[in-house]
């Protein structure tokens, strides 16, 4: 993929290691909800919990990304765990005003060419932000030594188009 072609803060949310809510809130100029889509234990293994999220902006409705996730809820103090059950608020968000220091590793960006047959969050973001492509970025967040979350985050690069 040529990064060199993208808009200049789309490159920026690919490379970065923060919040991508609050880069959002600050470029756009306006609040940014996380709304929770799937937010559920794994059957098979309890102490995982699979998430589906939408940030949208408040004022505009505009959906900036959209973001799976994948955590190890053993490997995160247990007020994170409980926080993140509730899907009450976005993961980057939580890891922030908690204060812990986190690192994350990133291990893939990707520009889909065609979306997954079925893949409803992706087509609803699609649909949502009238956007024709996608890049994504996927990243492991590490605790105390520990995979603790793995994050791939998408954004319509339409919306992103000055």
């Amino acid at each position: 993929m040529d990064l060199e072609n993208l808009p200049p803060f789309l490159r920026t949310l690919l490379v970065m290691d923060g919040t991508v809510t609050k880069a959002l809130e600050s470029w756009f100029w306006e609040p940014v909800n996380v709304i929770p889509l799937i937010n559920d234990k794994d059957e098979q293994e309890a102490q995982l919990l699979k998430r589906e999220v939408l940030l949208q902006g408040e004022h505009s409705s505009t959906i900036f990304a959209c973001a799976r996730s994948t955590v190890s809820l053993e490997n995160l103090p247990i007020d994170i765990s409980r926080a993140l059950v509730s899907g009450k608020i976005g993961i980057g968000e939580l890891l922030r005003e908690k204060g812990l220091e986190t690192y994350r590793e990133l291990f893939d960006i990707n520009y889909l060419k065609d979306l997954p047959a079925g893949d409803s969050l992706l087509i609803k973001m699609m649909v949502d932000a009238n956007s024709s492509s996608i890049v994504s970025r996927s990243y492991k967040i590490w605790l105390n030594k520990k995979a603790a979350i793995t994050v791939t985050e998408f954004f319509p690069i339409d919306n992103f188009v000055n």
